[in-house]
């Protein structure tokens, strides 16, 4: 398969995970060693890494990239309290790795702790298990750096937070709780940050690991980076090391000296206090230092020894501070101008994961109804209710035209919703009873909003007029102008570097290209999936949501090929810099756990019940391309029960649900559906059936039913309501048990008919 340049590694956690030596463990409360990272059965001479990035390269041959992430921890979402540590699930506990012939006694290692040490912070537990395996071990990276550069891949570094605290909440949840524009709150960022410097830093080549001179319990975010920086070094350097991501309540901060005009620099470009913006920028010059220093020194023509940070879809263009704090200005500031335009941050990278449609339950909605109408050719449209998509053929989800359309297009290209609540699992607000991701408001009813002249930079799928454009904040001052560009110009120009994805992918669920960054994880209290996607019922455990390996693959493919491969190309280079460089996008992820051990081995991961519907490419192998369906049958396939004339006759339809016995959290037992749409029991009564011409209803009903009954032969019938475009059921005689004669004399006897509805015809 051809649609992947690159793969972000998970599980970013589990001791020696990445290690391609394999390890043996104990914790504090157990005696005997167990293997830890040789599931796979090619233990001990060969890991499970190994395994895992074989699979790889045979399904994604095209992959030539691979992004470690590698996951530290935070306690809290206030910045003022939350510390970042790494920890171990096996504290007190002990290792031994495998040295070719005998197992031979380790330790977990990093920035200067071990799992003996008094200061790690320990992991909160579910019940007996952990919620998250350990820090990797500092020498497992080092040596999956070393096997993923000797198989030809090149090497993303990528350092992450996973949080500990209630809900398990998404890193860019960490802010500051008061009030910012204060010097209180530059100071809550500079605490977080911490005072960690370069010279606290050593590297041991031997044991694979660095020092930290500092206190062993400055659990900060510099320590982090830099501790990484150093281990990149031991390892042979990388060819993007990354200084972190989706920050995005931390970038927002606004110090002291912020104002809506903001300051002008000595370029005369203008520059806003964004303290922890200001942190990534001191970084990623430390950073440059230490790599300098190491002889690993910038290559931009060979993309090597590269950093950059990793912004949210959300706000790599700008913030709008109006939606966290409905007392400021609205407007949007480029608040990240400042990190992209510094000399040693090399990418602007985002996390890519903007929608790729806005597909309904039923007939799809209003991108169904103006499929074939035509696309607009100058921006901004005026009307964004009459937007067209210049397709042919008939509307679908499953369409990788529309996927494509919607890249420099649709939602956050041409029109925006203000409305972005997703309100979980719900019944369908159109009526049926499917269950799906509810939303409210100008998206409940699709009143898609427009944007104005020069207002671009509102528009999150603006790639294109971004990276050509110089940038001003967009805010109203009060002139009389609206909400409109304002001020001097950033220090970005157009074409300065090249943009790239750092992640990017779908889950594999119900329309998850209305929503990419939707996930589901019964355990985080972000846990969601993509607006209108169907979840189906689970048999007395309530509901799951509806698994879609065919639109995971799909959009993959559309993104590729969109920005990649298309004739002619969406992605100019001017003065040999592309607008997106190919080499550092990378999915959404691939795992270090080979398949099928990962997922099935239940009693080792609690992750594996997220695979299914999760952004997993591992084990994951629809068609590469979507076949074209059939066209749908005619309604002459079966033949379709007689209609009469006049009011001599009558329906009644009894839908019947089939259901199982559930109970809440609260003891309460309800029934549960099994199914989302019914079966009907349907009865035709006659007052009266005619046998002279022209009528003879009679006679066509009899032989209506000679030609079906006993057969089980099926045929149609009209549906009650039209549902999700079906308008004729498929139905069958009610005729279980009864001869011909038995029933023709029911018939006639009680001048009723009675058959039923099926499903799967």
């Amino acid at each position: 398969m051809e649609f992947v340049n690159g793969v972000n590694l998970l599980p970013s956690t589990g001791e020696f995970t990445y290690d391609t030596i394999c390890y043996r463990g104990h914790r504090a409360n157990a005696s005997a060693f167990e293997l830890i990272n040789a599931y796979g059965g090619e233990g001990p001479d060969r890991g499970d890494i190994e395994l895992a990035l074989d699979q790889l390269q045979a399904a994604f041959p095209s992959c030539i990239t691979v992004a470690i992430v590698v996951s530290w921890f935070g306690n809290s979402t206030d910045v003022e309290n939350c510390k970042i540590f790494p920890s171990t699930t096996y504290i007190g506990g002990g290792f031994e790795k495998w040295s070719g012939n005998d197992w031979v006694g380790d330790v977990w290692r990093c920035s200067e702790l071990t799992q003996l040490s008094q200061e790690i912070i320990p992991l909160p537990m579910n019940g007996e298990s952990f919620i998250y395996g350990g820090t990797p071990s500092d020498q497992s990276i080092v040596r999956c750096i070393r096997a993923l550069r000797s198989r030809g891949l090149r090497i993303v570094f990528y350092p992450f937070i996973l949080m500990t605290c209630q809900g398990l909440p998404w890193r860019g949840r960490i802010a500051y709780s008061g009030p910012d524009i204060s010097e209180s709150a530059a100071s809550a960022v500079a605490k977080f940050l911490g005072m960690a410097s370069p010279s606290e830093f050593s590297r041991d080549t031997m044991n694979l690991t660095v020092g930290y001179s500092g206190p062993p319990s400055n659990y900060t975010y510099r320590r982090m980076i830099l501790h990484y920086a150093n281990l990149c070094v031991i390892a042979g350097g990388v060819d993007l090391f990354l200084l972190g991501s989706e920050l995005r309540g931390l970038e927002t901060i606004r110090g002291p000296g912020w104002s809506a005009a903001g300051t002008v620099d000595e370029n005369s470009h203008a520059a806003w206090d964004y303290p922890f913006v200001g942190g990534l920028s001191q970084l990623s010059d430390d950073v440059r230092g230490i790599f300098d220093e190491a002889g690993l020194t910038k290559n931009v023509a060979g993309l090597h020894n590269l950093i950059s940070y990793a912004a949210d879809w959300s706000t790599w263009m700008g913030c709008d501070h109006s939606l966290s704090n409905p007392a400021s200005s609205v407007g949007l500031w480029p608040h990240l101008d400042s990190l992209w335009s510094s000399p040693n941050i090399d990418l602007v990278c985002f996390d890519n994961y903007l929608p790729m449609s806005d597909w309904t339950t039923g007939s799809g909605g209003l991108d169904a109804r103006l499929w074939c109408d035509s696309a607009p050719i100058i921006w901004p449209p005026a009307d964004p209710l009459s937007i067209g998509l210049g397709l042919t053929g008939a509307p679908t989800l499953y369409s990788k035209e529309y996927l494509k359309a919607n890249i420099e297009g649709g939602e956050r290209f041409n029109w925006f919703y203000v409305n972005s609540r997703n309100k979980g699992v719900g019944l369908d607000p159109f009526g049926t009873d499917l269950r799906v991701s509810c939303v409210d408001g100008d998206r409940l009813t699709q009143a898609r909003n427009r944007y104005y002249p020069n207002q671009e930079i509102l528009a999150q799928k603006q790639v294109r007029w971004w990276w050509s454009n110089s940038h001003r904040a967009l805010y109203d001052s009060g002139d009389g102008a609206g909400e409109s560009p304002k001020g001097q110009t950033t220090a970005w120009f157009a074409h300065m570097k090249s943009v790239a994805f750092t992640e990017y992918g779908f889950a594999s669920t119900d329309r998850s290209t209305n929503q990419p960054n939707a996930f589901f994880d019964a355990k985080s209290s972000e846990s969601a999936t993509a607006y209108w996607s169907i979840w189906d019922s689970a048999d007395g455990a309530g509901y799951l949501p509806r698994t879609d390996l065919v639109l995971q693959s799909l959009a993959l493919q559309a993104f590729h090929e969109y920005w990649f491969t298309d004739v002619p190309s969406n992605n100019p280079v001017v003065d040999s810099i592309h607008m997106i460089q190919p080499e550092f996008c990378s999915v959404w992820n691939w795992d270090a756990r080979p398949f099928p051990i990962f997922p099935v081995r239940s009693d080792v991961w609690a992750d594996g019940s997220n695979w299914s519907g999760g952004s997993w490419l591992t084990g994951k192998s629809p068609p590469t391309e979507m076949p074209i369906p059939d066209p749908p049958p005619e309604l002459g396939s079966y033949f379709q029960f007689p209609t009469f004339v006049g009011r001599g006759w009558c329906v009644r339809y009894q839908p019947q649900f089939s259901s199982a016995i559930t109970r809440h959290a609260s003891g309460r037992q309800c029934l549960l559906s099994r199914m989302s749409t019914p079966i009907f029991n349907i009865e035709i009564g006659f007052d009266l059936l005619r046998m002279d011409p022209p009528y003879a209803e009679l006679q066509e009903v009899i032989g209506f039913v000679a030609m079906h009954f006993g057969r089980h032969r099926p045929f149609l019938f009209p549906a009650p309501i039209e549902h999700d475009g079906i308008t004729m059921l498929t139905c069958r005689l009610d005729d279980e048990g009864e001869s011909y004669e038995e029933f023709m004399e029911r018939l006639v006897a009680l001048g009723a008919i009675k058959f039923r509805s099926v499903k799967g015809e």
